[in-house]
This record gives C-alpha cells, structure tokens and sequence, in this order.
C-alpha cells in the first residue's frame, strides 16, 4: 500500500484512515461557532481526511447499508425537486444543509462501519467517544460551577457544550450515558473503576443541566428499556442522579430549587413548539403526500419545526414518514439479530447500542435529530455488530483483544468461550 507521513511517522493508508476515524470521533462533541453565521465541525475535516485515505475502496455491503438506506437518499432528492416545483427555487440552506449535509452523513455511516473490522477495534471506538465526552463535558461543568467563562460551553444557564445548543448536546450526554451504564457491569467495561463512577456522576450532572425536556425524553425511554430488561442498572444510575443532584443544590443552595422549576418549565417555549407544529398541521393537511418540499418551512418562517417525525411529514409528505420510520425500525431489527448471534461478553455492548438509538428518537421528539453525527456514529456501530456476529464474512477478525484485555484487566477470548459453553 502506499506510504504517506502522518505526524512525522510513515503510515499506509489503511493506518492514516483508522487514524482519521478515531479523529472524527474524539472531535464529535465539539462544533466552532463563527459569530452565528456559520458553524465548522472539526469531525468534518477528519471525514474529509478519512475518505481520502480510503480512495475506492468503500465499500456498500448489503446487511450494513440496506435499500432504507437508498430510500433516504430518494426522499430528499424528491423533496428538493418538490420545493423546486412549490417555490420555483431551492434555498442554499435547504441545499447545503440539509442535501450536501445528508450525503455526508451517508459517507461518514459508510466510513464507520468499514472501520470496524472486528470486536477489539469497536470497543476502542466506543472508549474513545466516552473519554472524549467526559472531557468535554467536564469543561462544560467546571464552567457552570467556577464562573470562569469558557467559550460556548453555558448556553442562557443551560449546558450546550461546544455543540452550542443545549438540546443536542443534552442528546450527545444522554447517548453517552447509555453507552456506559450497559457496558459497566458483565462483559467488557469501557471504563473501570473510579473513572466508571466520576462517569456516571458527571454525565448525570450535565443531563441535568442541560434543562432540555428533548433529552429527557431520550433519558425515559432508556430507563423504561432497562427497567423491562435490566433493572438492576437502575439503582446505579439513580446513585449517580442523587449525587449530582445533592452536589447542585449544595453548591447552588435550596433556593435553585425555583430556577431548577422555572428552567425545567419554560411555559412560553412550550407554546412556542405547539405554535410551530400547528402551522405544520396546516402544511401537511395541503399536501400530504409528497408533502411542502424541502426547507420550504425554515424559507417561510425563518424557523425549524423541532421535531423530526413533524419535520418529516411536513416537508417530505406520508412518503418521507414512511421512508424515515423504516430507517430507523431497520437498525432494531439488525441490532436484535446482532443480540440473538453473540456472545454474553459481547451483547451488553449491542444492548448499549440499541439503547442509544432508542435515546436519540426520544430526543427527535424535540429537534430535528437526523444530523447530529453522533446519532450516526452509534447507528454504524450497531450496523456493524451484524458483521462481528457472522464468522463466515470474509476479512472479519473475531478476536483481536490484546488491547481489549489490557484495558478491562480480563481475558475476553476465555470469557467467551466459557459463555459460548455455557450455552
């Protein structure tokens, strides 16, 4: 292969491409605000380093990037020639944001889930976005709670992180925090020891403070799942909820009780929301089918509609909502069979997937949620699961857990083969 320098040392390209994956995914907390014009994700640069890397050797496999896939895609090529055909015209936001934005993320799902090539390099992707979060998020505290003002991080009272907006960053907390209450018990932790606990605390702290009812939402539906499925979990993360929440009011006194209720609230933003899909309502009732066209809402109001299914029906029509509903049905359907086909050591991990996914659609209920990278990021790993699972597919190493097992402190391979006896 050929030999480039990367950071004054030779790598093929196969290495400066795993490079550029972990580089997109230790800068997904992160986004550079210029003034309000324009904002700038770093993880965008390392996608842009990442396909060079890879060339023409992507590759589209069946089981990883199904027809729902092609359909998405169809949906907003059709929705940008039905704005086309409503208004004469497509907006440049419309255009790059949403169209270029889409074909970006389709490149970055494909580019994730041809990076995984086996269990070891899932689990240090995985760890890498946790430590990334947790460092990111423990800036943001330490802005809330010492007055030095750190840029972006305090948004109106409200944790934002450098996502700048508290609603996305609170999703970002919220699929972290699944990730690592499923993966601290059996099987392979991702974090150990106190690192684990000052995790579970702070991650909790800044769901809190984020005072988006979006991620809550998100947070509800993971609890609900644990509390059908692993109930034991939930006295772990109730701990880690009553710690951060004593150690706010201790340093905030009793009376940020008040603020806590009125940031909570926010009755006006509420009927802002109701306000916006009432006139969504209207649009959909004109044409439900194929529905307004592509960013016609934002072109008319000079505003989004906050909610993704909404967003969907509105400017796509019943065609879009279906597309859109199969597409995030079909990483259930992958991630149950993914489930059924492991291990023990590894379905917490699969289980932790399936439950950020279940996280980010609760967060769809209050944002439009499809282009926060971080929800694409979890979609391809839990897509490749499916592949991990199937010994049969060519190139696959099973197990490759010499890093894996030195920083869980356990053998995996004779934890597997101990489960796979067992059953």
């Amino acid at each position: 292969m050929t030999s480039v320098l990367v950071v004054g040392k030779p790598y093929t390209m196969r290495n400066l491409f795993l490079f550029a994956v972990m580089g997109y995914i230790i800068c997904l907390p992160a986004q550079i605000d210029f003034g309000g014009a324009f904002r700038i994700a770093p993880s965008d640069l390392f996608l842009m380093l990442g396909l060079f890397a890879a060339g023409l050797h992507l590759k589209l496999d069946p089981r990883q990037f199904s027809s729902w896939h092609w359909g998405m895609l169809f949906i907003f090529v059709l929705a940008s020639f039905v704005s086309i055909w409503r208004n004469g015209f497509i907006t440049q936001y419309a255009l790059l944001q949403k169209d270029f934005g889409f074909i970006l993320l389709l490149l970055t799902y494909i580019m994730l889930v041809q990076a995984v090539d086996s269990w070891d390099r899932l689990y240090k992707m995985l760890r890498a976005f946790l430590i990334s979060v947790l460092i990111f998020n423990g800036v943001a505290l330490f802005d809330f709670f010492s007055g030095v003002k750190v840029p972006f991080m305090v948004q109106d009272g409200r944790l934002s992180g450098m996502l700048i907006d508290p609603n996305a960053y609170g999703g970002l907390l919220v699929t972290a925090f699944a990730i690592h209450i499923m993966t601290s018990g059996d099987g392979v932790k991702l974090l150990r020891g106190w690192v684990s606990t000052l995790a579970t605390i702070t991650l909790a702290g800044g769901i809190i403070m984020t005072f988006s009812r979006s991620s809550w939402i998100g947070l509800f539906l993971v609890l609900l799942t644990l509390l059908l499925t692993n109930p034991s979990r939930l006295l772990k993360i109730g701990m880690g909820f009553s710690v951060a929440f004593g150690a706010l009011l201790l340093y905030k006194g009793t009376a940020y009780l008040d603020v806590l209720g009125n940031m909570a609230s926010r009755p006006s933003q509420i009927q802002s929301r109701l306000d916006i899909i009432g006139k969504a309502v209207e649009w959909i009732a004109q044409s439900p089918l194929l529905g307004i066209g592509l960013g016609s809402y934002n072109y008319e109001l000079r505003i989004i509609i906050h909610n993704t299914p909404i967003w969907f029906m509105t400017e796509f029509g019943l065609l879009g909502l279906i597309v859109y509903g199969g597409f995030m049905i079909w990483f259930f359907i992958v991630g149950i069979r993914s489930y059924r086909a492991a291990d023990r050591v590894n379905r917490p991990i699969i289980m932790a997937l399936l439950l950020s996914h279940a996280a980010m659609i609760g967060l769809s209920m209050g944002i439009e949620a499809l282009f926060q990278r971080y929800w694409w990021f979890m979609m391809a790993m839990n897509a490749a699961c499916i592949r991990l699972t199937n010994t049969g597919w060519k190139g696959v190493k099973r197990y490759r857990t010499k890093g894996t097992e030195k920083s869980t402190g356990r053998n995996l391979r004779q934890q597997t083969e101990q489960a796979q006896q067992a059953q």
